[in-house]
């Protein structure tokens, strides 16, 4: 069964990578950056993002600034981004708990550890779930993970990659059995341009889905349609 899969993820990153382009991994900012910057992104696109964060190091420039400030006004600083509250408590959280155990602002000795020590360590850290742990891993420690948002979700449900009823957390763990097979990096980012473009939550594009003969979603909607002429 797995063999079976593993071919058929094969062939759709090799599709994907037709529509959207090979994605060769590219270093993204210091670790304990970008898992503020995940935390940030919850509920809100990459823009309002980069404005919260923006916002937030023009008030408050080194992390032990964040540190030191009020939730309330550290709510203000990254308002932009929504949910200003829920995140700035998380933010203190986060680095409260890290100046904690290892006695600096800094997650840059991660870069050493193996994922699972990584993983575990993260996952520790209130406010931090698997989401959020496999984003930093994937983007700033370049780990074959797979952080698995609604799209990834979505259009991974729907080709039938991953059963039809696993959640996305348990999806994390699940997508790991892939990644000697394809890198997990450009099958994530490819798989969340094909849910902005074509496989939408809403009017999924699947006559055009190039994807569609893999597709346990575009086979069913065919068999309603049969059923229905």
């Amino acid at each position: 069964m797995i063999k079976l899969m593993m071919k058929k993820v094969i062939r759709v990153d090799e599709l994907l990578a037709n529509n959207y382009g090979e994605k060769a991994f590219k270093p993204g900012p210091d670790p304990l950056t970008e898992l503020v910057l995940t935390v940030l992104s919850q509920n809100t696109n990459d823009n309002n993002r980069d404005k919260a964060f923006k916002s937030m190091k023009g008030l408050f420039p080194r992390w032990t600034d964040v540190l030191m400030t009020t939730p309330a006004k550290l709510a203000g600083a990254i308002k932009v981004g929504g949910l200003a509250k829920i995140k700035s408590a998380r933010i203190m959280k986060l680095l409260k708990a890290i100046k904690d155990t290892h006695g600096e602002l800094s997650l840059d000795f991660l870069n050493e550890w193996p994922d699972n020590d990584v993983r575990e360590y993260l996952l520790k850290i209130d406010g931090v779930g698997p989401k959020t742990a496999a984003c930093m891993m994937a983007f700033a420690l370049g780990r074959e993970v797979m952080p698995v948002d609604t799209h990834v979700h979505r259009v991974a449900t729907r080709l039938g990659i991953i059963p039809p009823k696993m959640t996305a957390e348990s999806a994390h763990g699940y997508f790991l059995d892939f990644k000697d097979a394809v890198s997990l990096y450009q099958l994530h980012l490819n798989l969340i341009a094909h849910g902005r473009q074509v496989c939408r939550a809403r009017n999924p594009q699947c006559a055009k889905c190039d994807l569609k003969r893999l597709c346990k979603y575009y086979a069913g909607q065919a068999k309603k349609q049969d059923a229905a002429a």
